[in-house]
């Protein structure tokens, strides 16, 4: 469902040029620019959406659009068609992308984000207005339940999910920014002249072979490998689901005897490499690393080994394409090879599921489950420990009242079994709080991560009463112990998931040489290709626990 053979480099084209010097007339006509992050195509069984270049690239006449009075001369009065659009976040939108399509008068588009993160957001006045190329209803065709009258993503324009017929780029690197800016006050300016002058454009070159939807590229693919020279139209997008348990998972496990805490390991985006999900998905993540670290601590590997009982965490794999990660469970389960054809755990064995998503930073966690009347006892116990431990931490604890619930894991498994177990905590009631869902904002600043940041004790105080509550499900007993999760190792588990894999917590597990310094891209990998964060993940989750054996 990803395209390949991306291209993608942008230039700045002068129409003048001088012979006083010993360049070649390309290079006094090019200017190369840093902007490697496009818009790509993706295909599902039905349609192909998002973005791509003509084989050769796309070139316009290059028009900087701040506000709508720029946008109305471009459509109005502008005669040196076709133009390439330099947009601002606030001017990028639903509405104002498809108003530059109808015109049929712009080659292509390039987001300027100019400043920091922050800037960018107060600047443009994103805090009010949100920006979520996601759809209002993420994964609306795959959920047990329709879309609620109030969507759970108020700020979705579903941009993400439609195709456009001009390649996109975001621009990060201010001094790009800078030189596409004075290209066009130099050359482009007055307005009114441009018929009369020589201009700047930009050249976009994005060209991407798949076409048409999944089915069809994949097949074209397969017959292409008949010739001497095979032409990778597609790939199925792939990775691995990980998954560590409190104690071996043995045969014959007996029913209702295995407690799943689970969260999503990717999130998605527009843009080629930017997929920070630093609200969508990291917060669940280290939430659910750090209750996996304590409970192994309040409970050892000899002690649970006493008890019949077991906890299984899982980070489920592509949830924001239709739940690939969950669905594959599910699947595996119903074939006798969940998580292989020796154990074979399927779901009459779980008799708890709790799912983390979207873990907000303030005081506030969200309750929601499918059963509102003849829940199982396994979750009003888990319900009751849970409510009143994060309550005396000063948490307000709510169960939702919707009859829906949200965009989550759980609905592969409701999709078998209806009376599911299974509970989701959010930081979200009815809608989200995250305004930048899916989005290449949703990063750190969007957590408030930072100094004096209060996510990481909040993650601490959930993570402790999370611990507490799988505790007794193990033991039937209540957890007497002082162990409680720690704010700075929350602190640095943050870092590695929303500011940088080369931090110390990987630098632990692996060596430094081979971690990059930017964060995560939690992009879903394609198939048989493993994404960074989920090998970490997978090593951070093998540092936890250890059995003693005695008499060696």
């Amino acid at each position: 469902m990803i395209s390949v053979r991306l291209v993608s480099f942008v230039c700045l084209h002068f129409a003048t040029f001088t012979l006083l010097n010993c360049l070649s007339v390309k290079d006094q006509i090019y200017a190369n620019i840093i902007a490697d992050n496009p818009c790509f195509l993706r295909l599902n069984g039905t349609n192909q959406f998002g973005c791509t270049s003509s084989r050769f690239g796309n070139v316009g006449t290059l028009h900087l659009v701040i506000n709508s009075t720029d946008l109305n001369w471009l459509f109005n009065e502008g005669k040196a068609d076709p133009y390439t659009v330099a947009l601002t976040p606030k001017m990028f939108n639903r509405e104002v992308l498809q108003s530059i399509e109808l015109s049929a008068k712009v080659n292509g588009i390039m987001l300027l984000m100019n400043g920091t993160e922050q800037e960018v957001i107060n600047n443009d006045n994103l805090q009010n207005t949100g920006f979520s190329p996601e759809d209002t209803c993420p994964n609306r065709y795959s959920d047990v339940n329709s879309c609620p009258m109030k969507p759970w993503n108020p700020y979705g324009t579903d941009i993400l999910l439609k195709s456009w017929s001009f390649p996109i780029f975001v621009v990060y690197d201010q001094n790009t920014i800078k030189d596409i800016i004075d290209c066009f006050k130099n050359h482009n300016l007055p307005l009114n002249n441009q018929n009369d002058q020589s201009l700047c454009a930009l050249e976009l070159k994005s060209h991407m072979y798949a076409a048409v939807d999944s089915k069809t590229c994949l097949r074209r693919t397969m017959m292409s490998y008949q010739n001497i020279r095979p032409i990778k139209f597609c790939d199925p997008l792939g990775d691995k689901n990980v998954y560590w348990s409190l104690k071996e998972l043995r045969p014959n496990t007996p029913d209702k005897s295995v407690a799943i805490v689970a969260a999503r390991l990717d999130a998605t985006s527009m843009f080629q490499d930017l997929a920070p999900g630093a609200m969508s998905t990291a917060t669940s993540i280290v939430t659910l690393m750090t209750t996996a670290n304590l409970i192994s601590e309040m409970l050892s590997y000899n002690d649970a080994d006493n008890f019949s009982r077991n906890i299984m965490f899982i980070l489920f794999n592509g949830e924001a394409y239709d739940y690939i990660g969950s669905s594959r469970v599910v699947y595996d389960m119903l074939d006798g090879n969940f998580p292989n054809d020796l154990i074979k755990l399927n779901q009459s064995h779980i008799g708890l599921f709790v799912e983390l998503s979207q873990i907000h930073y303030d005081k506030e966690v969200f309750v929601y489950r499918p059963i509102k009347n003849n829940a199982s006892e396994n979750v009003i116990n888990f319900m009751n420990i849970f409510n009143k431990s994060l309550s005396d931490d000063g948490f307000s604890v709510s169960e939702s009242k919707s009859t829906s619930i949200p965009p989550s894991s759980l609905h592969s498994f409701l999709k078998i079994d209806p009376k599911f177990p299974g509970i989701i905590l959010t930081g979200f009631r009815d809608q989200f709080k995250n305004k930048f869902y899916h989005s290449i904002l949703d990063d750190a600043e969007n957590i408030q991560y930072g100094n004096n940041s209060t996510i990481a004790q909040t993650i601490a105080n959930i993570s402790t009463s999370l611990s507490n509550s799988l505790y007794t499900f193990i033991t039937n007993s209540t957890y007497t112990g002082l162990k409680q999760a720690n704010s700075s190792y929350v602190t640095k588990l943050l870092d590695c998931y929303v500011k940088s894999m080369n931090c110390e917590v990987f630098q632990s597990l692996t060596s430094p040489l081979h971690l990059p310094d930017n964060p995560p891209n939690y992009y879903i990998s394609i198939d048989l290709i493993t994404n960074t964060i989920t090998s970490l993940s997978r090593l951070l989750f093998a540092s936890f626990g250890s059995k003693v054996i005695n008499e060696v």
